[in-house]
């Protein structure tokens, strides 16, 4: 190829660039693009904060304008309540009898298994026993760091807890109890009732005076 041949491809090649460069500032339009590949990009719901108007206006008078027109989302019915949040059983979820008293057993819907006890005394071990040691006695590992508790833990052997019924116990896993905050969003009610069950083992493998 001869130079000036060269020079003439490369000029032209520019001009070309430019040319494509100059094309691409886009235009304003109307029309919304072109999308080729839809995936599910599109689809037949309504997304959050978006309008609906096949419902009727919200508050019209204090709210905007698009607020007048409905919203997609929507309110619950009253008294919905969500799938597997009715706690409709007080035995399960408060360890309550028909006479409103907290009982001394385990609820019907929860047999006393070797399985239920292994599973109350590995989650006793993770949640209860830095503050109550391993025997239940109040002088876990976490009272001996920082120069200790200005309450101590409970004694879960003093003879006043070893009297108490054994859903007494759920139900402080469940509200907490004096500088113990509740447990309730750490532990499940299965699992609860698991450490109560273990927590009286702890009590009956121990003598009265050995829990003092």
């Amino acid at each position: 190829m001869s130079r000036s041949t060269a020079t003439t491809f490369l000029v032209l090649s520019l001009a070309g660039c430019v040319a494509g460069l100059s094309g691409c500032q886009g235009n304003r339009s109307e029309e919304p693009p072109v999308h080729l590949i839809q995936n599910m990009d599109f689809q037949s719901r309504y997304d959050a904060q978006e309008e609906n108007p096949f419902f009727q206006p919200v508050d019209c008078a204090n709210a905007l304008n698009h607020d007048c027109k409905g919203r997609a989302a929507r309110a619950p019915v009253p008294g919905t309540v969500a799938v597997g949040f009715l706690k409709d059983d007080d035995e399960l979820h408060r360890g309550r009898g028909a006479d409103g008293r907290l009982f001394d057993r385990l609820p019907s819907s929860i047999p006393l298994t070797p399985a239920l006890l292994d599973r109350g005394q590995q989650r006793y071990n993770i949640y209860c026993q830095p503050c109550h040691d391993e025997s239940g006695g109040g002088k876990g590992i976490a009272t001996l760091r920082g120069g200790g508790f200005k309450v101590q833990p409970a004694n879960l052997q003093d003879p006043r807890l070893r009297a108490m019924p054994l859903a007494y116990f759920y139900d402080v896993i469940v509200n907490g109890k004096g500088t113990m905050l509740s447990y309730a969003a750490q532990i499940p009610v299965k699992d609860r009732w698991a450490i109560a069950a273990w927590v009286r083992t702890l009590q009956a493998a121990r003598t009265p005076s050995e829990g003092k």
